[in-house]
């Protein structure tokens, strides 16, 4: 070989070596600052990127609040429960597209309910100011448990539903929204639901694609992973998995989209390994990484 190839050789086997390692560390996962070691469950931003909520769960999930913080002269203040939670079970916030309203589900009791379960509610939001939460009512919620809400900018609902005409135990489920109110649910087909476990549906704005979490499907890595379905003509295609450096050996769910970065929560956890002391074991065990749920992200471009 002489040396112009050579150097030609050299320089392009560079260049192949520096894109594979800059796509390979752009897909790896950043944590969340939010994430302190406790439980969180997912995240929401305000379309305007000043306004943040995430739950905070109990490691047994005995209790659930959502908590807020605000963008403040570029740094974001102290998380605290947010004005509408602390008092019952609520989890699972998302802003509309326009930022006017926050859906969440909630175990908090509802007007002539025989029993309490988890429903979707919604909260008005205005200018730092929250309104008081209302329950969807029907067809939406039922005397079944109702989760993860997500909203399309046309106003259409997702979230997932345990119903008898379901194909499985949970399904992705769609609310359509129609002169200024939700006039009935469907199932949104095979390309999502299968007959095992489909569940925390992120919908696009636009609905062109939905990112959604499923448990023992052939081939999954962990005990949950994240799939994508992309629309064509109105209906969801086969979901494909989201690359290995997103999905995990843990449970990973809770998918969420925001200003071209996706965001998720995993149990993925950090090996403990001996032999330790105690204040080494105690900040393991306290700290992000010790198998509760953390808030991850990527650049959207590298999940699949």
């Amino acid at each position: 070989m002489n040396r112009l190839r050579g150097n030609r050789f050299l320089t392009g086997l560079l260049l192949l070596l520096s894109i594979s390692f800059s796509k390979s560390a752009s897909t790896s996962p950043e944590l969340h600052w939010v994430s302190s070691g406790l439980n969180n469950r997912d995240i929401t931003f305000s379309p305007d990127g000043k306004t943040l909520l995430t739950t905070i769960m109990s490691p047994k999930n005995l209790f659930a609040a959502i908590a807020i913080s605000h963008r403040v002269n570029g740094n974001w203040t102290d998380l605290e429960i947010a004005p509408f939670s602390g008092e019952y079970e609520d989890i699972e916030p998302m802003f509309t597209p326009d930022g006017k309203q926050l859906f969440f589900a909630s175990r908090r009791p509802r007007p002539m309910a025989e029993r309490e379960d988890w429903d979707i509610w919604r909260v008005g939001y205005n200018d730092g100011e929250w309104a008081e939460p209302t329950n969807l009512g029907e067809p939406i919620n039922t005397s079944g448990p109702e989760f993860y809400p997500s909203i399309s900018s046309n106003g259409n609902l997702y979230f997932t539903a345990t119903r008898d005409e379901g194909m499985g135990s949970e399904d992705i489920y769609r609310a359509i929204f129609d002169e200024g109110r939700y006039t009935h649910v469907e199932n949104i087909g095979g390309g999502v639901n299968t007959g095992t476990v489909e569940f925390n549906a992120f919908i696009a704005p636009d609905e062109s694609y939905l990112i959604f979490g499923s448990q023992r499907r052939e081939g999954e890595i962990g005990g949950g992973d994240l799939y994508i379905s992309k629309n064509k003509n109105g209906s969801f295609q086969k979901a494909s998995m989201l690359n290995a450096d997103i999905n995990s050996k843990r449970l990973d769910y809770c998918p969420y989209v925001f200003r071209g970065r996706f965001y998720f929560t995993s149990e993925r956890a950090t090996p403990v390994k001996g032999p330790v002391d105690y204040s080494t074991l105690s900040r393991s065990f306290t700290s992000p990484g010790n198998g509760l749920g953390d808030i991850y992200s990527v650049p959207f471009e590298d999940i699949n």
